[in-house]
């Protein structure tokens, strides 16, 4: 991982803890009121409010399937200015499964720096996470 003063890495250590509790007001407040979100299928505005309830239904998906735990393996941070930095991760999901031990999922992410603290303003699944469940034959196909 790379650093400056660690900001950016206590803060992504962070949204790991919230995502393995699946602490759904704990990661909103990691994020903008309203962010962007995009992924293969398009980009779209997303309330905390939203974004809520999307957390607690992936990590309804996430134990139905026998996720353990959720690793933050990779950042890289790039300075897009003064306020705004790119944020590349990559993190690790482990499973209780003989198919598949774990999945490693890359996204990337604009966080913004103010006097209340990072947050995300922009966030990019780089692949669709119903999509690679599908290849790796944890969900059936015909589910969305």
């Amino acid at each position: 991982m790379t650093q400056d003063d660690g900001e950016l890495e206590r803060f992504f250590k962070e949204y790991e803890r919230y995502a393995n509790l699946g602490e759904a007001e704990g990661t909103a407040s990691l994020f903008a009121e309203v962010f962007l979100a995009a992924d293969p299928a398009g980009v779209r505005a997303v309330s905390a409010a939203q974004l809520g309830v999307g957390v607690s239904q992936r990590k309804k998906l996430f134990e139905s399937l026998g996720s353990r735990s959720t690793e933050l393996i990779w950042l890289e941070q790039r300075p897009l200015d003064d306020r705004y930095i790119l944020a590349t991760t990559k993190w690790k999901v482990g499973f209780d499964r003989e198919e598949m031990k774990e999945l490693v999922l890359e996204s990337s992410f604009v966080v913004h720096r103010s006097e209340a603290g990072p947050r995300i303003v922009f966030y990019l699944a780089h692949e669709s996470l119903m999509d690679v469940l599908k290849e790796r034959g944890l969900l059936p196909v015909g589910k969305t």
